[in-house]
């Protein structure tokens, strides 16, 4: 039989068999080890997949957390800069001087800026109650600019009458006099010592009720409130402040490994 004939061989010749010994070890050794680093090969592909994943994941979470807290930031300043602006046109109804009116253009600039910034990083909703909030707040400076140096010039003026009831009637004749507003205003202001030609023009230039003024003026600081307790909520809600929630982080692609798991 073969068999016997191979083993016959064999013994005859140990030197051979020992030799063939050898090298199949050497040939199951070498295929052993190809299929080892062919296995470690695939583990640590999916290993540096993984670690890629890892990072991505990672790195999303920090954007994500980084884009919470900048539109945080940006909504809260952007309503701190309207606060201070209607604050000082509220300032600027009782003093209406020229250093106050510096303060409410530098405060509607400040609200101008804010509101260019935050319409670049907030949700769409968003985007709409900051801009009517920023529109409210400039219709507050537009009313004030417009009626409080009025006001305040017949605030002065009623306070001289009070002193010298008679220079009521002399008032009234300057008033009525059919010249510009430019000759009335020279006239007045020469008139009354303590009345600056400004605040002559004032109220030379504006003959309307006070009650008007004060009427307009309660109008859109309601809308203010209305305005920026809508951008309150819309904020919150983008914010998610109820949930006690860490900012979402975009879903990330599972890999088979981890469905298996």
């Amino acid at each position: 039989m073969p068999v016997d004939a191979f083993r016959k061989y064999f013994e005859d010749n140990p030197d051979i068999f020992t030799a063939l010994v050898a090298a199949l070890a050497i040939c199951g050794s070498y295929l052993a080890g190809v299929r080892g680093a062919k296995i470690q090969a695939g583990g640590g592909r999916d290993q540096a997949a993984a670690a890629r994943e890892a990072a991505q994941i990672t790195a999303d979470a920090q954007r994500v957390a980084a884009l919470w807290t900048v539109r945080q930031v940006q909504l809260a300043e952007l309503i701190r800069s309207a606060d201070t602006l209607v604050e000082v046109c509220d300032r600027f109804w009782i003093d209406g001087g020229d250093d106050l009116a510096g303060q409410v253009s530098a405060a509607s600039a400040a609200v101008s800026s804010r509101w260019n910034e935050v319409r670049l990083i907030v949700t769409e909703s968003v985007v709409q109650a900051a801009g009517e909030l920023a529109r409210s707040a400039m219709t507050v400076e537009e009313n004030a600019q417009r009626f409080a140096p009025v006001m305040s010039a017949r605030n002065v003026l009623s306070r001289i009458v009070e002193d010298d009831p008679h220079v009521g009637h002399e008032i009234d004749e300057v008033l009525a006099m059919e010249v510009s507003q430019g000759h009335r205003a020279r006239a007045l202001a020469n008139l009354i010592g303590d009345l600056t030609e400004e605040q002559a023009h004032h109220i030379v230039a504006y003959d309307g009720p006070s009650e008007v003024m004060l009427r307009r003026t309660a109008e859109v600081r309601r809308e203010f409130t209305v305005a920026l307790n809508a951008l309150v909520h819309e904020a919150r809600t983008m914010l998610r402040s109820e949930d006690d929630v860490v900012p979402a982080v975009p879903q990330q692609r599972r890999r088979w490994w981890q469905r298996a798991a």
